[in-house]
């Protein structure tokens, strides 16, 4: 079968990890994209954006809109996607509150489009159900907790700070809480930017450097490839998580961690792996403490097989028509 991938295709470790992880589970597939920007094993670079089976949108966060000036831009998406092939699938979204009713409605027909949906949180599985009620929707953990276990580094940890830089919290706050714990720990801080396109970390973490006092003790990792990624995360004692995906990567690879949740879809996967430590916000005064004593936390192994159902439910959807 022809599939084309499709979904947010802009230097975000979270976005490519969903779709290598997709590329990984459909090999008896032909797989193209049309961006050059994705490289990922077994999926061809093509400029023909017509004639495929299935156009697959492998997507977190996908279904934004922040105000009514985003509308002309998803008709023509929709309109796109409706030309490219025979029929149409998402996996792995979540949907937040819409910033009006034509934004709602706009959403809700391109939801409808698709023939097949996953979605990696209660609510999202709750409003579609609802809302579109034909669609042929089904809900598991987020994608990224299926990470392969021989895609997991073999690195000895060094007790270092990993904080996931993003601009919703103060670079005071991120050089403080970085300099208390190299301070008590004589360890170093890694300032980690897991999206390099669009919403660059990269002046983020460059602001925290700036604050730091202890800047050499301090290093910026831009992300480049997964594997590199993932390789510093395990370099890292804690992981001060504001990412989302850093908060997945490090509960997959068993990294203490602590929380910062900027958005709503971090709070509700938070609350479907049983998460029960604190949960800090963008003033996250008093961090210190829990990121010198992370609180335990163990993710349980029937979050990680039933994360991966994202792909096996969807190859058992077009083997149907086979």
């Amino acid at each position: 079968m022809k599939i084309l991938l499709d979904g947010y295709i802009d230097s975000n470790l979270g976005d490519d990890l969903m779709l290598a992880l997709a590329a990984r589970g459909l090999t008896d597939n032909e797989l193209y994209t049309t961006s050059e920007k994705l490289n990922i094993e077994n999926v061809r670079f093509t400029g023909k954006r017509r004639g495929y089976d299935y156009c697959l949108k492998v997507i977190g966060s996908g279904f934004l809109l922040h105000n009514n000036r985003g509308i002309p831009y998803r008709l023509r998406e929709m309109s796109e996607e409706r030309r490219s092939a025979k029929k149409l699938a998402v996996i792995g979204c979540s949907l937040s509150a819409f910033t009006g009713k034509a934004a709602e409605m706009v959403i809700r027909r391109q939801l409808s489009d698709y023939d097949f949906i996953t979605v990696r949180d209660n609510f999202s599985y709750d409003y579609i159900k609802k809302n579109v009620p034909r669609a042929n929707c089904e809900k598991y953990p987020d994608m990224a907790f299926s990470l392969p276990d021989e895609w997991i580094p073999d690195i000895k940890s060094e007790g270092m700070l990993g904080i996931s830089v993003h601009n919703s919290v103060s670079p005071y706050m991120l050089a403080a809480a970085a300099d208390g714990y190299i301070e008590k720990t004589g360890r170093g801080a890694i300032l980690m930017c897991f999206n390099t396109g669009a919403e660059n970390d990269s002046l983020a973490a460059e602001n925290v450097l700036k604050a730091v006092r202890n800047k050499d003790n301090v290093e910026i990792v831009r992300y480049t490839t997964i594997q590199n990624m993932l390789c510093n995360m395990k370099r890292c004692g804690v992981i001060m998580g504001i990412r989302l995906h850093s908060i997945v990567l490090a509960a997959r690879m068993g990294i203490p961690f602590v929380p910062v949740s900027y958005s709503e879809k971090t709070t509700r996967v938070l609350e479907d792996i049983n998460y029960t430590g604190t949960v800090y916000g963008a003033d996250c005064r008093g961090i210190l403490k829990s990121l010198l004593l992370p609180p335990p936390f163990t993710l349980d192994t029937a979050i990680i097989n039933s994360a991966k159902k994202h792909i096996i439910r969807f190859n058992e959807h077009i083997n149907k028509g086979r």
